[in-house]
């Protein structure tokens, strides 16, 4: 046997259900700015880490190739920037290659810069932190007094010959607006990321 429903039961019940439709549409409307904000960050922060590894792993493998001299300055550079796919380093990068060496006596204590080559190595214009300018060259005082001449008796010599150190810079620039809306992320909707290994 069917039970008859009031009319006005039947009513209660159809506004509940258009309620509910518009609770859903409001729930939606306050959580998607927030969805779609954590996808751009979640986007641009793994660019960053990827392009943070690549130009990780294109520093350590530059010092590895140039300290053992296996290819001149200039093809190392090429072959760097052609490795660094899915990176631009020719377009948005740049690549600096100093060989440093020791002092040879005690008139020449001092270590000093033998090779610097940075030309066609990409068109970002951004400063090495090696040079004659620097204290220390720009390297760690530690590092510095390894190659510095010593005059005490019985060594008149350095620790060590020479360092190779390669410097690689990249600018990242955001693909979403996250950067407009969180210019702490991306300074100008770009970050520019480097690494620096010493062999």
């Amino acid at each position: 046997m069917e039970v008859l429903k009031h009319p006005r039961m039947r009513q209660e019940k159809g506004r509940r259900r258009v309620d509910q439709h518009g609770f859903a549409a409001v729930e939606l409307a306050l959580i998607l700015p927030i969805l779609i904000i954590m996808t751009f960050v979640i986007i641009d922060f793994g660019r960053l880490i990827q392009a943070r590894l690549v130009v990780t792993n294109v520093a350590r493998e530059g010092g590895s190739l140039a300290s053992r001299d296996t290819q001149s300055a200039g093809n190392l550079i090429t072959m760097l920037q052609a490795g660094a796919s899915p990176l631009n380093l020719a377009g948005d990068g740049r690549i600096y290659i100093w060989k440093i060496r020791a002092g040879t006596s005690v008139q020449n204590p001092d270590p000093f810069i033998d090779l610097s080559v940075s030309a066609n190595a990409g068109a970002l214009s951004v400063p090495s932190t090696i040079g004659t300018g620097r204290s220390n060259l720009g390297l760690s005082s530690q590092l510095y007094n390894h190659l510095e001449f010593d005059n005490s008796p019985g060594k008149k010599t350095s620790d060590i010959s020479e360092v190779t150190v390669v410097e690689v810079f990249y600018r990242v620039t955001s693909v979403t607006p996250i950067g407009k809306f969180v210019p702490t992320l991306f300074t100008g909707g770009s970050e520019i990321i480097a690494s620096k290994a010493v062999f």
